[in-house]
């Protein structure tokens, strides 16, 4: 009599293994395109060159809001800002990378590399950081603010600017 596993051996079936996390922790995959977590706790940021079947890292940063960033800042200098079916920024409304269109398309791979990474540490030191609103403060906002409310949650400087 044969056992399981010996017969799967035989028959040329795999057996899926699940795939562990590094050094124990629990893996957290990123939900941005591009970005993944390095097993030492830093995200990388890659992306595939057009028509080849290279692979551009781009490098590692703290968070993955630079490397998304930073991803983003790549795709620009590949195909600028009409992108082809099936890409997308992770961040629409970025800046992107101040290079004319005719320098953009002579780039090579060492320089977007180059713009991608320091782009991408520079834009994210300007913008504000995320914050997710809670669910009972997303859900009355969505239902308007009352009587009282609105005013004082604005910064004193933003509600004199408003009402002169």
């Amino acid at each position: 009599m044969t056992t399981s596993s010996s017969r799967a051996a035989r028959s040329g079936a795999v057996r899926k293994v699940p795939a562990l996390a590094p050094a124990g922790r629990p893996q957290k995959p990123s939900v941005y395109t591009g970005v993944r977590l390095r097993q030492w706790g830093r995200w990388a940021a890659e992306i595939r060159v057009p028509g080849t079947r290279q692979k551009l890292w781009i490098g590692t940063f703290e968070t993955d809001r630079q490397a998304a960033l930073a991803y983003d800042a790549a795709v620009f200098c590949f195909y600028g800002v009409h992108l082809p079916r099936g890409r997308n920024f992770n961040f629409p409304g970025a800046p992107r990378p101040d290079i004319p269109a005719w320098v953009r398309v002579q780039l090579n791979v060492t320089s977007i590399k180059a713009i991608a990474e320091r782009h991408a540490r520079g834009v994210d030191a300007r913008l504000p950081p995320l914050v997710v609103a809670p669910a009972t403060t997303a859900t009355a906002m969505a239902a308007g603010p009352s009587a009282g409310e609105g005013a004082s949650a604005l910064p004193d400087d933003v509600r004199s600017t408003l009402h002169g």
